[in-house]
């Protein structure tokens, strides 16, 4: 199958070695640089680092971590839900997402399309509009199998640190509900905008490492399959 390029859209930002990434990200070029240019490099990589997908183990000692997570699972038809105009630690609402019920099928991945993305690698980069519960319950009433955000996190505020940065409440409720039902969560996501009106099919792979809870993944929005 050949595709064209105004098919593929990446939903990933890239990761950058220059000491701004929001979790750790630093690269090591080990070996020779003469004529020949042979190197190989070693990585300090966070599993939260850039846009990453999220899996049971993050909350479950005995849950699924990325080498175990089915693929299969992170692949098929994205729909992209618009929760624009929210305030940063404003919630996303049951109410907000009803109006694209028609839209949302069994089995779908689901995206929030926030804007939040232009603040990646910004010292805003948090705060950002969290799912309510309410809301999640919705979605998970249509049977969705993943969900994911362009901001920085989904989970529930619980008021803020010194510097500004959201504290996300004890326990995790909204991670602790999606895994307890086999949904994976993505953050950090770009470019939902190219993909807000139309149904795609996405593939979330992320490399299978054992014994991590998450992992930088490049994402792949495929229009027209």
């Amino acid at each position: 199958m050949i595709f064209r390029e105004d098919q593929i859209v990446s939903l990933s930002h890239s990761l950058l070695d220059n000491g701004k990434e929001n979790f750790p990200y630093e690269v090591e070029c080990l070996g020779r640089k003469d004529k020949d240019w042979y190197i190989e490099c070693v990585c300090k990589l966070g599993s939260h680092c850039g846009t990453h997908v999220e899996v049971p183990y993050h909350h479950d000692r005995h849950g699924a971590d990325v080498m175990s997570y089915p693929v299969q699972d992170l692949i098929g038809e994205c729909v992209v839900l618009n929760c624009e105009g929210k305030a940063p630690g404003e919630a996303i609402t049951a109410e907000d997402l009803k109006q694209y019920a028609d839209r949302i099928r069994p089995g779908d991945i689901v995206f929030l399309h926030t804007g939040y993305d232009r603040y990646f690698r910004e010292e805003n980069w948090q705060p950002y509009p969290y799912v309510s519960m309410d809301a999640l319950e919705f979605l998970l009433s249509n049977d969705i199998k993943v969900l994911g955000t362009d901001a920085s996190g989904v989970e529930i505020v619980d008021g803020y640190s010194p510097t500004g940065r959201m504290k996300e409440l004890y326990g995790e409720p909204i991670h602790v509900t999606c895994f307890q039902n086999h949904v994976a969560i993505v953050e950090s996501l770009t470019n939902l905008g190219e993909i807000e009106n139309e149904r795609t099919t996405v593939f979330i792979l992320p490399v299978p490492a054992e014994h991590m809870d998450a992992f930088p993944c490049q994402i792949i929005a495929v229009r027209g399959l």
